[in-house]
């Protein structure tokens, strides 16, 4: 599968890059170039590095209820949920994406995270009918956004459901099984980096067809292959937290702030007693925010109160990318709650250097 799918990138121009062993594109022409044609139409994505494990046994749903943040009860076939799984302590372990199939779940990690969640677990498989496997090898897993992606998918995904099922009105998370030619593939609609964003799960002795394929009907939307480099600033643009730069165990889900991962009413699970008296008590510490900035902020940056000379460190940075969409230098941050106003200026100290860098909500308004 990998050898395929390195071949096919590498005749459109690919540069590849490794990651968790996998290669897959970091760019194909330029990021901006690339960047510039997601925006006014499409692009296409090798994302097959994401984590992806499969879950089967009659507890396995029952089970993840039990040891993630949301409420999976009454999660179908066709239906998908966005869960933190997170420590006894509340610390976070990954975000993932939860999808129901017929008869197994599929998890969707972080890029390089699939094996610890799967230990994760594994670890509170006592006695239930549940096995975890690890299939992030086994499927090939493309990413189709921009302006044009909901158009190019209607026209181009076949549906074998007796009602015509509109891909761009699908809800969000959801999926189909559906053609991409004579090509089964699982299809779901996601906001990954942009509200009209579509994942393919193929199977791997298909893979070579339908990239061709892909790329025989995108140009007729004008949609582009691109790379890592692009996904990685379109991703901090749209404040996507990944694994280990926003999601780690110095974090608790509370302070990733996507709240809609987070049930409130369901009951226990792992690290629900912390979450919930730190919601309760008004005790979340600090925030995943968005800075932008006319200078570099590399990962790690350290962030000042932005008074003159003070040494009250607030918050550090965790991803960092120069935006095309705005022309200024960006970041994810976290930042102490106190400071965390609309408007607020801070301090990024790089070496010896300081910079003004300005508060911005997520995403970021490109």
């Amino acid at each position: 599968m990998e050898d395929t799918l390195i071949n096919l990138h590498q005749r459109l121009g690919a540069q590849m890059a490794q990651v968790d062993g996998i290669s897959v594109p970091a760019r194909y022409t330029s990021m901006e170039d690339e960047y510039a044609s997601i925006r006014k139409y499409a692009g296409v994505f090798d994302l097959s590095h994401f984590g992806k494990l499969r879950l089967t046994g009659k507890e396995a749903l029952d089970l993840l209820n039990r040891i993630s943040t949301n409420d999976l009860n009454g999660l179908c076939p066709g239906m998908g949920k966005q869960s933190f799984f997170a420590t006894e302590k509340g610390r976070v372990v990954d975000l993932c994406t939860i999808y129901a199939q017929q008869g197994s779940l599929l998890v969707l990690t972080s890029p390089n995270n699939a094996d610890t969640v799967k230990k994760w677990i594994e670890k509170f498989i006592i006695s239930e009918d549940v096995k975890v496997e690890d299939v992030t090898r086994n499927f090939p897993m493309f990413f189709v956004a921009g302006s044009s992606a909901a158009d190019f998918m209607k026209e181009f995904a076949h549906s074998s459901y007796k009602a015509f099922i509109d891909v761009g009105k699908m809800p969000r998370f959801n999926f189909i099984r559906t053609f991409l030619g004579s090509h089964e593939v699982f299809l779901s609609r996601t906001n990954f980096v942009l509200t009209n964003g579509y994942l393919l799960l193929v199977n791997p002795a298909d893979t070579e067809e339908i990239w061709t394929s892909l790329f025989a009907n995108a140009r007729n939307y004008g949609a582009v292959p691109a790379g890592l480099e692009t996904f990685e600033a379109l991703r901090i643009e749209n404040g996507l937290p990944l694994f280990p730069n926003e999601l780690n165990e110095d974090v608790n889900p509370l302070e990733v702030n996507i709240i809609e991962a987070i049930s409130g009413n369901k009951g226990c699970y792992v690290g629900q007693e912390i979450i919930a008296r730190l919601q309760t008590y008004d005790k979340v510490r600090k925030r995943l925010v968005g800075l932008v900035s006319d200078s570099k902020m590399p990962r790690g940056a350290k962030i000042y109160d932005a008074k003159a000379g003070s040494d009250i460190e607030i918050g550090h940075v965790t991803s960092s990318v120069k935006s095309p969409g705005l022309n200024k230098e960006i970041a994810l941050a976290y930042v102490s709650m106190q400071q965390v106003i609309p408007g607020s200026k801070y301090a990024v100290k790089v070496g010896g250097k300081t910079s003004e860098a300005v508060f911005s909500t997520l995403p970021f308004n490109v």
